[in-house]
Parts: structure tokens; C-alpha cells; sequence
């Protein structure tokens, strides 16, 4: 990683944020020959990259079609070439594995099946299974009172801090600089255009400047315009079991995603507790109560582990990607729970805005949704922000 620098220093692309948004946006820009800066507070992935789960499970999470599982399911099936690329570039393996998901109920008759019925119509895989199916699916260790599951077959995992270090990695090998321990303070405009970003360390100049700094996108109230992001805090514990589980494992309340070694993450709670990235007892109670309700023998499990992230929530659930109001500033920020499945077509997308290819399909993500919200900023009070 390269360390702050005094001096000014001119970028095709400065990318703000370097967590997984970030780094993959600097990592498929950089490889097409643009020179790519991205600027990190802290370290690569320091925040909710590397503190995410890291399900790649479209099918689970829509219940409806529409551009937002489209555009889900064309990252999940990224996800393999993605690991094998990286894996090349970087020697490191980061944990991608199709295990399927094992989407479970206590309630007889559930909606789970139903409200994914247009799945199988589309032609994606999914299989209703009873409980005897279900408890086979997972060596019996699940309650003996799950009414019905359905099983996912095609959704996968990933170890996000393997991914997010990985990318960083293979980013920084295509020539992008990654500098980090370096806050931002604003970004740089001139008239209605961004030309760069002040930093503590210095200007960096840019004709190109991406906004992806997650649960903190909105850090300069200098903006003429608003970005509504806000931090979702969401809860994790790792536990330690003598047994592997076949695949990830799930009910209304919690998931359980195996690890190797007979680790199993279970997560995560939903909360909007502001920038408080707390572990509590509340949080934790939750989760491990409703983990050993869904498979009982974890309440054997060794405790390793618990943190919390702060993912980057938007008021209708959907990312902000593409163009800003102002002209030279993109945004890639508010993917809330699915910032792990979305950033390789994230990537994909933005590096072709940046490169000047033709983009369809991220309409539906604009910032000009919010386009009322700008009013409120204009009746509301300066503040000041920072990036740190």
C-alpha cells in the first residue's frame, strides 16, 4: 500500500473508499490502461467489506423480479470467473464455493416457496424439500420442528476479507495506488464540475471521481445535492463447531454460513444505531438464541469472535450507482446488505462509465431518484464533513 504523500498529483480516476466498491472499480479501470488512485481513511476492506458475511444469494433475498435481481444475478454469476482470476493474479484463494442456500420455516405453509415461484417459472433453481429433506441436507442437526425449507441450490459463498484483500492486491498489481491512512475532506469543484479531491495529505487531481465511501458517501455537505446514505449497523458472531456445515443455513431470523474448520458465522442483526459500530449484548443474545433454535448442537459451539460493520443503507434498500449532478462525480455507494454479491458487475458497470463505453440498466439506480431530497438540503443549515 502506498503511504500519504505531499504532494499533488494528477489521476484519469480518483476513487473515494477502499473497501470492495472501491478497490474493484480501481482494479477493472486500471485494467484497461486508465491511471486509478483510490483513497482509503484507513485501511482496504477495514469496514463493512471485510465484516460482511459474504452471501451471494439473489434468489433469497427477491422476492419480485425486476432490475434490482437482475442485476444481482448477473454478479452472482461473475463470482466464479471473478475468484479464478483473482486467484491467478494473486495466488490467493478467496473461499468461493456453490453450496447453496437452505432457506428454512418453522411455520407450515410458509411464503417462501410461494413468493419464489416465479423463479422456477423464469427457470432458476429451486427446490422445495419437507423436513425429513431438509434435516438430510445438513446431517440432522437441524430442530426437529422446521415444518418445510427450501433449498437454493445456485447461490454461493465468499470470504470477504479474503475477496476484498485479494482485489486490493490484484488492483494495486495493474498498476492502480492505493493510498492509504488518508482521509478526504471534499471534493474539488470548479463551477458545476469536479476536477479532484483535498485530502490531508494533499489535492489529487481528476477530471473522473467516484464517490464510494460506503455508509460515509455523504461526508461533504458542501454538495449541492444530497446523498442519502446512512450507516445500518449489523452484528456478527463466529463460532467454532466439531462438525462442517454443507450449506448455508437460514430462517427469518438468522443465517448460519459455514467457514472451513467447522466455523460457522452467524448474523446478522438490522440496526440504524447511527455511527456506533458496537458489539452488544442485546445483539449478540439475539443471534445465538435464534442460531440454536435452528440447529440445536451449536449450543456446544465455541465462541471465536463477534464485530459489527456498518453497511451503507439507502431509503428504498437500492444502491446509488452512475452519474452525479455534477459533472466528473460518480457514485457507487448504498448497496446496504449486498455490497459482497454486487461489486464485481459494480465494477464492470462503473469502469465502462469511466472508460466512456455505452451503459443500460442503471436508470433504476440513479441518484436522480432522490432528486426531492435536494430541496430539503437547500432549506437546511451548512455543516461540515470529512471523510475519516
Amino acid at each position: 500500500m502506498v503511504n500519504r504523500s505531499r504532494n499533488a498529483s494528477r489521476f484519469d480516476v480518483v476513487i473515494v473508499g477502499g473497501g470492495l466498491i472501491g478497490c474493484a472499480i480501481a482494479r477493472e479501470v486500471a485494467g484497461r490502461g486508465r491511471t486509478v488512485a483510490v483513497v482509503e481513511r484507513v485501511q482496504p476492506g477495514a469496514e463493512a467489506s471485510t465484516a460482511a458475511a459474504g452471501l451471494l444469494s439473489p434468489q433469497v433475498e427477491s422476492e419480485e423480479p425486476g432490475p434490482f435481481f437482475d442485476l444481482a444475478l448477473e454478479s452472482r454469476a461473475l463470482h466464479e470467473l471473478w475468484a479464478q482470476e483473482l486467484t491467478a493474479e494473486t495466488g490467493s484463494d478467496v473461499g468461493y464455493r456453490r453450496c447453496g442456500i437452505l432457506r428454512c420455516s418453522f411455520q407450515e405453509n410458509s411464503s417462501v416457496a410461494r413468493s419464489r415461484e416465479w423463479q422456477a417459472q423464469a427457470g432458476l433453481a429451486i427446490e422445495p424439500v419437507d423436513a425429513a429433506g431438509a434435516a438430510s441436507r445438513t446431517g440432522g442437526r437441524l430442530a426437529p420442528d422446521i415444518s418445510e425449507a427450501v433449498f437454493f441450490p445456485d447461490e454461493a459463498i465468499v470470504d470477504s476479507g479474503l475477496l476484498t484483500r485479494a482485489v486490493a492486491q490484484s488492483a494495486e498489481r495493474r498498476g492502480a495506488r492505493i493510498l492509504t491512512e488518508t482521509p478526504v475532506r471534499r471534493f474539488r469543484l470548479e463551477g458545476n464540475a469536479c476536477v479532484g479531491v483535498e485530502t490531508d495529505a494533499g489535492v489529487l487531481e481528476s477530471a473522473s471521481v467516484v464517490d464510494a465511501a460506503g455508509a460515509w458517501a455523504s461526508f461533504d455537505a458542501g454538495l449541492p445535492f444530497a446523498i442519502p446514505v446512512e450507516p445500518v449497523r449489523g452484528q456478527m458472531v463466529e463460532l467454532s463447531s466439531a462438525r462442517d456445515l454443507a450449506t448455508v443455513v437460514q430462517d427469518d431470523d438468522v443465517y448460519l454460513v459455514p467457514r472451513r474448520g467447522g466455523r460457522v458465522l452467524v448474523g446478522a442483526t438490522v440496526e440504524r444505531a447511527g455511527f456506533r459500530k458496537q458489539v452488544t449484548a442485546h445483539g449478540m443474545a439475539g443471534l445465538l438464541t435464534a442460531a440454536i433454535r435452528l440447529v440445536p448442537d451449536l449450543a456446544q459451539a465455541q465462541f471465536v469472535r463477534a464485530w459489527a460493520g456498518l453497511r451503507p443503507g439507502t431509503p428504498d434498500g437500492l444502491p446509488i450507482l452512475g452519474l452525479s449532478p455534477i459533472t466528473g462525480l460518480f457514485l457507487a455507494t448504498g448497496h446496504f446488505r449486498n455490497g459482497i454479491l454486487l461489486a464485481p458487475v459494480t465494477a464492470r458497470r462503473m469502469a465502462d462509465l469511466l472508460t466512456g463505453v455505452e451503459v443500460r440498466g442503471l436508470e433504476p439506480f440513479s441518484i436522480d431518484r432522490f432528486a426531492h431530497l435536494r430541496e430539503d438540503l437547500a432549506a437546511a443549515p451548512p455543516t461540515t464533513g470529512v471523510f475519516s
